[in-house]
C-alpha cells in the first residue's frame, strides 16, 4: 500500500501541530506526574497528622486525670477514711470530666465514694456495694498497676463510661469514672471545619463517634479493615482503603490507655479537590496549546513553504525542457539548494546525451549476452537429458550382462545333454551293427528320457528369463500405459536382477499381496524399483559383508497404493538427505555413481506415476523409501514419459 502523499504546507502544519501536541503532551504528563504524587503525599501526612493530634488531645485529658488519681492514690494512707471521702467529694465536684470516685477494698467493697452533684442521689447504692467482678477492678488487682478500661459500664448508673483504676496502698483499688461523652466532645472540639472526616473506633471496631461526611457508608463496625490490623501494634499508620468503589487515604493513631482507634480519611485520586484541579488545569492549558498551535501553523508553514514551491516550479520547467532562472530567497538553505540544482540541471543535459550513447552500446552488448546464455542453457539442458538416457542405458545394459551370464548355465546344461544323447545314438547305432539286445534298447531309451528332461527344464528356466527380461525391457524402453497387477511387475524385476544378485552376499525378498491391480506405466514404475534396489547395493552396503533388501506393497486407507523399499544398510548422511533427489548428488562420483538414479525415480514416481517418493534414513540404521501411488495413473505429457 502506496504511502499518503501530502502537500508541504499541509505537511508543515501537521508537524509543527503534532510537535505542539507532543511537547504540550510530554509537558502535562510530566507536571501530572511528578504533582500528582505529591499532592497524594502530602494529603497521607495531613491525614496522619489530623489523627495524631486527635489522640494526643485525648491523651492529654487522659493524662490531667491520671495525675489527679496518682495525687490521691499517694495520700490515701496519710488521712484519715472521713478526711480521705471528703477530698473524694471535692475532687469528684471540682475536677472537670471525673464525675465518680470510688475507693474499693481488696475484696471489690466500696469503702468510700467522691460523687458530681449529677449522681449523688445513687450515694446509697454504691457505698458497700461488690465491684470484685469488674475487669477493670481485676486487672489492676492481678497487675498491680495503673489500667483505663475502653468503654466501661458505670457502677452508678449502668451508662456507657471510661473507668480509670489505680493501686491506693496495698489494700485498696480507687476508681475513677469518666463519662464517655466528656472525651467525645473533647475530640468533636477539636474537629476543625475543613479538617478531615474523623472516626472514634473502640477496641471492638465499634464507631463511636464520625465527624464530617467520611466514606463509612452505614457501617457501624470497621474491625475489620486491614489498617486497623496493621496499627494494633501502637504505631501511627497511613494507608488506602476502598469504600463505594472509591479510594480514600487513611491515618491511623493508636490510643494505648484506651485502646481506642482515631481514624481520619480524605479522598484519593480524581475524587480529591486538590488532585482534580491540578488535572483540570493541564488539560485547560493543554487545550489552550492545541488552539494556538491551529491559529499559528498555518501562517509559519506558508512562510517556509512559499520559497520550496518557487524551486519546485522551476525544477517542473526544467525537466519540461525550460532554461528559466532559479529563484532565490531569504533562507540560506534553499538559496544553496536552488543553486545545486541549477548546476545539476546543467550537468544533466550534458550526461543525457552521453548517456543515451552509452544505453546504446550497453542494450547491444546484453542483447548478445542474453544469446550466448539461451545457447548455454539449451546445451546444459540437452547435456542433462543425454546423461539421464545413457543412465537408462547403462541400468538396461547391466541387466543384460546378469541375463547373458545367468542364461549360459541352463543353456549349458542342456547343451551337455543333447550332446551326451548325441553320443549314446552314435553307440547305439554301432551296437546295432554288432546284433540288438534288449538291454541296449532300454539302456538307450533310459538315457533319452533322462537327457531330454534335463534340456527340458534348463531350456525352460533360459525361456522364464528371456520371458522376464524381454518384459521388463519393452516396458522401460516403451514406457507404455496398461492396467497390470503390481506383484507381477516386482516379480520380474526380482528375477531379472536375480543374476545380479546372486554373484553379491547380498537378499532380495518381497511381499507384495496378489490383487493390487495398477493401471498405470509399468516401465517407470520398473525403473524406479530396479534404482532403488540399485542404489542400496552400491551404496548401502558398500564395504559390508551382508545385507537385505525387502520390497512390500500395502493398500492404504485412502486407496493409494503404498510401496515400501526398505534396506539394513549404513544409512543416509543427515547432511544429505534433504538433496537426496537432486540431480548429480552421490557419496561415489568418480567411482561408478552418477548421483542420477534417485533423480530419475523421482521424476519417474511424480511426473509419469502420479504418486509421491519419501525417504526416511538415519546413519547406521538403513533407508526406508515409501512410493504413494494411484491405482489410476494421471495422463502423462508425452515430454514427461520421454524424459524418464
Amino acid at each position: 500500500m502506496a504511502a499518503r502523499e501530502w502537500k508541504l504546507r499541509s505537511f508543515i502544519v501537521a508537524i509543527m501541530i503534532v510537535t505542539t501536541l507532543i511537547t504540550v503532551f510530554l509537558v502535562s504528563a510530566a507536571v501530572l506526574l511528578l504533582r500528582i504524587p505529591v499532592i497524594e503525599a502530602e494529603n497521607q501526612r495531613e491525614v496522619q497528622l489530623h489523627a495524631n493530634e486527635y489522640a494526643a488531645h485525648v491523651q492529654v485529658l487522659l493524662g490531667g486525670i491520671e495525675s489527679r488519681l496518682d495525687v490521691l492514690a499517694n495520700t490515701h494512707a496519710r488521712l484519715s477514711p472521713s478526711q480521705f471521702e471528703a477530698l473524694l467529694e471535692q475532687m469528684a465536684q471540682g475536677t472537670r470530666g471525673i464525675h465518680a470516685l470510688y475507693l474499693v477494698a481488696r475484696d471489690g467493697t466500696v469503702v468510700a465514694a467522691g460523687l458530681g452533684d449529677n449522681v449523688e442521689i445513687f450515694r446509697g447504692d454504691i457505698l458497700g456495694s461488690d465491684l470484685s467482678a469488674t475487669p477493670l477492678f481485676r486487672r489492676v488487682i492481678d497487675r498491680g498497676q495503673r489500667q483505663w478500661s475502653d468503654t466501661y459500664l458505670s457502677a452508678l448508673s449502668g451508662n456507657l463510661t471510661v473507668g480509670l483504676a489505680t493501686p491506693a496502698g496495698p489494700n485498696h483499688v480507687l476508681i475513677g469514672e469518666v463519662p464517655l461523652a466528656s472525651v467525645l466532645d473533647t475530640v468533636k472540639m477539636l474537629a476543625r471545619k475543613y479538617a478531615p472526616p474523623l472516626w472514634v473506633l473502640d477496641s471492638r471496631g465499634e464507631v463511636m463517634i464520625e465527624t464530617g461526611n467520611g466514606p463509612r457508608a452505614g457501617r457501624s463496625n470497621l474491625k475489620g479493615l486491614p489498617i486497623l490490623q496493621a496499627a494494633g501494634d501502637g504505631e501511627a499508620r497511613t494507608a488506602d482503603l476502598e469504600f463505594g468503589g472509591k479510594r480514600y487515604h487513611a491515618g491511623v493513631a493508636y490510643s494505648e490507655a484506651l485502646h481506642w482507634h482515631f481514624v481520619t480519611t480524605t479522598p484519593a485520586g480524581l475524587d480529591n479537590p486538590r488532585v482534580l484541579s491540578t488535572v483540570l488545569i493541564v488539560i485547560g492549558a493543554f487545550g489552550v496549546a492545541i488552539l494556538v498551535s491551529i491559529f499559528l501553523s498555518p501562517t509559519w508553514a506558508q512562510q517556509l513553504a512559499a520559497p520550496l514551491d518557487r524551486i519546485v516550479a522551476q525544477a517542473r520547467e526544467t525537466a519540461q525542457g525550460g532554461n528559466g532562472r532559479w529563484p532565490r530567497g531569504r533562507i540560506a538553505e534553499l538559496n544553496a539548494l536552488s543553486a545545486d540544482l541549477e548546476s545539476m540541471a546543467g550537468a544533466l543535459r550534458e550526461l543525457n546525451v552521453e548517456l543515451e550513447h552509452r544505453v546504446e552500446k550497453r542494450t547491444q552488448a546484453l542483447a548478445e549476452s542474453n544469446e550466448s546464455l539461451s545457447n548455454t542453457l539449451a546445451r546444459l539442458e540437452q547435456a542433462q537429458h543425454e546423461l539421464v538416457r545413457a543412465e537408462k542405458m547403462a541400468a538396461l545394459g547391466g541387466l543384460v550382462a546378469g541375463v547373458a551370464h545367468e542364461l549360459n548355465t541352463p543353456i549349458g546344461n542342456g547343451l551337455m545333454a543333447v550332446s551326451t544323447l548325441s553320443d549314446q545314438a552314435r553307440e547305439f547305432r554301432r551296437t546295432m551293427q554288432e546284433g540288438l539286445r534288449r538291454s541296449d534298447l532300454e539302456h538307450l531309451l533310459g538315457s533319452v528320457e533322462q537327457a531330454t528332461d534335463i534340456a527340458a527344464r534348463n531350456l525352460s528356466r533360459a525361456a522364464d528369463l528371456v520371458t522376464s527380461f524381454k518384459q521388463v525391457a519393452v516396458d522401460q524402453a516403451s514406457s507404455q500405459r496398461r492396467r497390470f497387477e503390481l506383484a507381477e511387475v516386482v516379480g520380474e524385476i526380482a528375477v531379472t536382477l536375480g543374476p545380479s544378485l546372486k554373484r553379491t552376499p547380498y537378499v532380495l525378498t518381497t511381499n507384495v499381496p496378489a490383487g493390487l491391480a495398477l493401471d498405470s506405466y509399468p516401465g517407470p514404475l520398473g525403473q524406479t524399483l530396479a534404482n532403488l534396489i540399485n542404489n542400496a547395493l552400491l551404496h548401502a552396503f558398500d564395504g559390508r559383508d551382508a545385507g537385505h533388501v525387502h520390497i512390500a506393497a500395502r493398500l492404504a486407507d485412502d486407496g493409494m497404493i503404498e510401496v515400501d523399499v526398505t534396506d539394513d544398510g549404513k544409512g543416509i548422511p543427515a547432511g544429505l538427505i534433504g538433496r537426496i533427489f537432486d540431480p548429480f548428488v552421490t557419496t561415489r562420483m568418480g567411482r561408478g555413481g552418477t548421483g542420477l538414479g534417485l533423480h530419475i525415480a523421482y521424476n519417474a514416481v511424480t511426473h509419469v506415476l502420479g504418486g509421491s517418493l519419501q525417504v526416511d534414513s538415519a546413519e547406521g540404521q538403513g533407508a526406508h523409501f515409501r512410493l504413494r501411488l494411484p491405482a489410476v495413473a494421471p495422463a502423462a505429457a508425452a515430454g514427461d514419459i520421454h524424459e524418464v
